[in-house]
């Protein structure tokens, strides 16, 4: 997700990184061995589901590890075994919760790629070997593959923190911080679709409210708060909370801009996706407001949008200043971020580095 994270993967033994890979390898591996022979079907739908989680670039895992990193400062490579194993097994977790919603979020858009790639929703007969013709059944099996695989994720997710051999009330913790994280998430997700609903009216404070609440939680907030938890680190909340909410916000803006004005190979995505589901990003709640919006109206939500139209459709979030109003934004909250991780350093420095290379990487991402 992030484009640029070079700098942050400094500041993480590398071992640690392929430590998570080889681990999700073998989550994959495990559920494509259990159900070989006994149902093969199920068995491809593991194998295609896996290559999309193996296929991600570990960003939430990385902000974790490099949390604990720096929070355990000059006594990082004298860590005892059984913290380390247990970052990396909350590392993994983290990255099922994210393919989870990866799934279920390509359910909710109708999309059908990930990446520039065909998902899980357009590979139904790479699991099916083709048998199924009828479109709108290969539709109804792809969707419901999609959530039935992402709900395992969600379980194992919480299964593998649950088994963490830590003390129990750091268990409790890192449980109540996941509970809170996909509340805030599926609150934001749930307002991302209502808002995209005819006949819905956000003010674009809420519409910030729900880019904030999409992806600062789970995104930003739980990996740096469980690499705290997991090494029994103190930090300053408040200006932390402050922190991930810009921060993730920041991220969802760029999103948005990317979605649309963002180089299509780059992103792996469809500039007119957006548009043609309807959603009511920052960009459409600015157009709103101008006298370009009577023209940007119709063509939202337009399921048979044509690429002239999306075209058109661009171009009206350009010349209403939409573009630039929301760069600004995004620009005001990646400021913040840095005034944050200012005032951060005076407690903990080595905390405070690893939060400016997650601004830095958002900052310059551009896929």
């Amino acid at each position: 997700m992030l484009g640029s994270h070079q700098r942050l993967a400094t500041l993480i033994p590398a071992e640690q990184l392929r430590a998570v890979r080889q681990r999700i390898d073998a989550y994959i591996d495990a559920h494509v061995l259990r159900t070989d022979g006994v149902d093969r079907q199920v068995s491809l739908l593991w194998k295609v589901a896996g290559e999309g989680l193996q296929g991600g670039k570990l960003v939430r895992p990385a902000i974790l590890l490099a949390t604990a990193h720096a929070a355990r400062g000059s006594e990082s490579h004298s860590a005892d075994e059984a913290q380390t194993e247990a970052l990396l097994e909350a590392a993994v977790a983290i990255e099922l919760l994210h393919g989870a919603f990866l799934l279920h979020d390509d359910v909710i858009d109708h999309d059908v790629l990930r990446r520039g790639e065909p998902n899980l929703l357009g590979r139904v007969d790479d699991f099916t070997g083709g048998e199924i013709t009828d479109p709108q059944a290969k539709v109804r099996l792809g969707q419901a593959a999609a959530i039935l695989i992402g709900d395992v994720m969600l379980a194992d997710a919480h299964q593998r923190i649950g088994r963490l051999r830590v003390e129990h009330h750091v268990r409790i913790e890192l449980l109540d911080l996941l509970s809170e994280a996909l509340t805030h998430s599926v609150e934001g997700e749930y307002a991302d679709v209502r808002y995209a609903v005819p006949g819905a009216d956000p003010s674009i404070d809420q519409v910030l409210a729900m880019s904030a609440s999409k992806t600062a939680a789970y995104t930003i907030s739980l990996p740096i708060l469980f690499g705290l938890a997991l090494t029994g680190t103190a930090a300053p909340r408040a200006q932390l909370s402050e922190f991930t909410h810009a921060l993730g916000l920041a991220f969802q803006l760029q999103d948005d801009l990317l979605g649309v004005f963002g180089n299509p190979d780059e992103v792996g995505k469809d500039p007119f996706s957006d548009i043609r589901e309807g959603k009511f990003t920052a960009l459409v709640a600015h157009t709103r407001a101008t006298a370009f919006w009577p023209e940007l109206a119709p063509l939202l939500g337009c399921a048979d949008l044509t690429s002239q139209q999306g075209a058109v459709a661009i171009d009206l979030l350009e010349r209403s200043g939409a573009r630039a109003a929301v760069q600004d934004e995004l620009d005001h909250q990646l400021v913040r971020a840095a005034e944050l991780v200012r005032e951060i350093a005076v407690a903990n420095p080595a905390l405070a580095d690893m939060l400016d290379a997650v601004v830095t990487a958002i900052a310059e991402r551009r896929s």
